[in-house]
């Protein structure tokens, strides 16, 4: 196993496009939106359709329409809400619940200026959120060396003296190293530099930078020994690596919707997600939660080892 580590990582430093790709320029991306992310100001988005007064608030946008917008505009956050008038009263349609239609009505009238801090992130969150797909997307597309040596599979473990599950472990390690390594220096060093300061702990910050790596590199071994070509891989894994970051609440909160909030549970993105706000809002920690992510994360591998052992064969 440690022999055939050795053979990868010797491949991938003398793979200029690799190195280049991996190793400088996806760590600098990293680097530029933690900086983005935290010099980001939002201002809510509100739709107003008809004559609605509104006052001057800097932390809302009210913009005129025509007519309610269709609700997968709502969904993808093109609007926060949308107030239009129904027999002479004001009406807020949302995505996020009735408390929050209630909220939106006092801004509008005047009675507060911004939504409570209580439900919104902090720089954790918000840093993670958004590099939630970049590192989703990455551990699919790192598994570059094991297709490549596919057709060779049985001489390759034979070469190297070593089984079939330390065969794929030893993929399991390289690409965990090149997601987890590059993005830990990066995101520290903008953290320092720049004097970023975190809404928790650096060391349980770190810890789930590498729960969330540690997900996406066993989710990416599971993908790509199912997937019959990387192409396949790449298309499949990329498709539930963008709906898991969406839906999780990564980049927006999209609903408050409570069916739509239980069937998102079984994303393990969305179970990172609780982990952060959880922390930065010092509330009850989702132990479950992280005893969830770390389980299907194994049964990943496990899955992966027993259908390449099947597969193993015919390679």
């Amino acid at each position: 196993m440690y022999k055939h580590m050795r053979l990868m990582f010797y491949r991938i430093a003398h793979n200029k496009a690799f190195f280049i790709t991996y190793l400088i320029l996806i760590p600098v991306v990293m680097g530029i939106a933690v900086y983005i992310t935290n010099n980001l100001s939002y201002q809510m988005q509100i739709g107003i359709v008809g004559n609605i007064e509104t006052g001057e608030n800097k932390n809302v946008d009210y913009i005129p329409l025509d007519e309610i917008p269709k609700t997968s505009q709502m969904v993808l956050n093109e609007y926060d809400a949308v107030a239009y008038l129904e027999n002479d009263s004001i009406q807020i349609l949302s995505t996020k619940g009735d408390e929050y239609n209630q909220l939106v009505q006092l801004i509008i009238n005047g009675q507060i200026d911004s939504l409570p801090n209580e439900n919104s992130g902090g720089t954790a969150s918000h840093i993670l959120g958004f590099l939630m797909m970049v590192i989703s997307l990455l551990g699919v597309q790192m598994y570059q060396y094991y297709f490549d040596e596919r057709k060779g599979m049985n001489k390759r473990i034979l070469g190297t003296a070593c089984s079939c599950w330390q065969y794929l472990l030893s993929h399991f390690v390289v690409v965990l190293s090149f997601l987890f390594v590059p993005a830990f220096i990066i995101i520290s060093l903008v953290l320092y530099l720049f004097h970023i300061p975190l809404s928790i702990d650096y060391g349980l910050f770190v810890f789930i930078l590498f729960l969330l790596c540690f997900f996406a590199t066993s989710f990416g071994l599971w993908i790509n020994v199912l997937s019959k070509t990387i192409e396949e891989s790449m298309m499949i894994g990329n498709m539930f690596a963008i709906i898991g970051t969406i839906v999780s609440g990564g980049f927006v909160q999209v609903t408050d919707n409570v069916i739509f909030h239980t069937i998102v549970q079984i994303f393990p993105q969305q179970q990172i997600m609780s982990l952060l706000l959880a922390l930065e809002n010092q509330t009850s920690l989702p132990s479950i939660g992280i005893v969830y992510v770390i389980v299907v994360s194994f049964l990943f591998i496990l899955t992966a080892v027993i259908i390449e052992k099947r597969k193993l064969p015919s390679r």
